[in-house]
């Protein structure tokens, strides 16, 4: 792997500054450090859109996703709350799942485990299920792309500091959950350097990084900034492409 030239690492120096993950804010209001739609399109066909807002604080972070898709006449709605620590451990995450079924899923921290309340209807009792995991788990839940973002974030801040004179960002495992789904799961996650992409007709020199969540591979594609505009996962004609 090629170290980072110098002007990733001044653009890494803008990421690390402004991560929800890993830096602190002296301001006491919380403030919006990313928002905006992805378009989600399954064999060129655009099947749904995700709308997030990713805002940031003295201690840690608030990320907000709401998700539709409709497909072959079948809508799915659905809904993400989640916050962070500072240094990336789960405080709180919730999951609502709006149509065409009402369920739910919250996860917290217990002791040294994580925790999931899962509700099947709005007034059922929560099913309680303990994972043997601590919480710096890596919440991946399913069609939140928002959330490899973040990820992303993660891994580059553990592998690079803005002092660093080169950083090769070397390929990194975690483990993960997917909440609605009760599934523990492990990512790995490396960089792969510097591709020229054309995104709706504009050539773009992107930051490539790939993900291999239990053997399915996910390529994404980020800005100078680090913003997250391109995911490819080829083993299911999908693609995601921020608005």
């Amino acid at each position: 792997m090629q170290p980072l030239s110098r002007s990733i690492r001044c653009a890494l120096v803008l990421v690390l500054c402004t991560s929800p993950l890993l830096a602190k804010s002296k301001e006491k209001d919380s403030k919006v450090i990313d928002s905006g739609k992805y378009g989600i399109f399954v064999s060129g066909s655009r099947v749904g859109t995700e709308t997030f807002s990713i805002e940031q604080s003295a201690t840690g972070s608030n990320t907000h996703c709401d998700l539709t898709i409709d497909q072959g006449g079948s809508k799915i709605e659905q809904r993400s709350d989640m916050q962070l620590a500072a240094n990336g451990d789960i405080l709180h995450y919730e999951w609502k799942e709006l149509s065409p079924g009402k369920a739910s899923s919250v996860v917290v921290p217990d002791d040294k485990f994580l925790l999931e309340h899962l509700y099947s209807g709005e007034k059922t009792k929560p099913f309680d299920r303990p994972f043997l995991m601590p919480a710096s788990t890596v919440i991946l839940d399913d069609f939140f792309f928002t959330h490899r973002e973040l990820l992303a974030w993660r891994y580059i801040g553990q592998s690079c500091k803005p002092t660093d004179k080169q950083c090769n960002m070397p390929k990194t495992k975690f483990g993960g959950l997917v909440p609605h789904t009760a599934s523990p799961i492990t990512i790995s996650i490396e960089y792969k350097g510097i591709e020229k992409i054309n995104i709706k007709g504009t050539e773009l020199s992107l930051r490539r990084f790939d993900l291999d969540v239990d053997d399915v591979i996910w390529s994404m594609w980020m800005d100078d900034n680090y913003k997250l505009l391109r995911i490819l996962v080829p083993s299911s004609n999908t693609e995601v492409l921020r608005d």
